[in-house]
């Protein structure tokens, strides 16, 4: 599957435009997206294993750290998918910077 489900302009979910997308991992997919209020967000549309991705991300979102993005909210559009709403964090992936520096960080 290389196409994503959504493109420039869609609006998934109430309140949100997606500007790009930005990646594909085990659990969905994560795009730009603006905020109506101009906010920039990472939006995860949860694909797969669901209950299990939305157990762990309910347990991060009091965590408090420079080293964490925020996860401001989870929501649920008219269609019942589930989205988690982040704070977007510019640059490359995690992947890419452990592919360039695979003694670490």
């Amino acid at each position: 599957m290389n196409e994503f489900q959504y493109k420039h302009g869609d609006r998934p979910l109430e309140g949100y435009t997606i500007q790009r997308a930005v990646g594909r991992g085990g659990f969905g997919e994560v795009y730009y997206a603006i905020s109506d209020g101009g906010r920039e967000v990472a939006l995860k549309v949860i694909g797969s294993y669901e209950q299990t991705e939305l157990r762990g991300v309910s347990q991060c979102m009091n965590f408090k750290s420079p080293h964490l993005v925020t996860v401001f909210d989870i929501r649920r559009n008219a269609a019942g998918r589930a989205f988690v709403i982040m704070e977007y964090v510019g640059g490359p992936s995690l992947r890419k910077l452990l592919e360039e520096s695979p003694s670490g960080l």
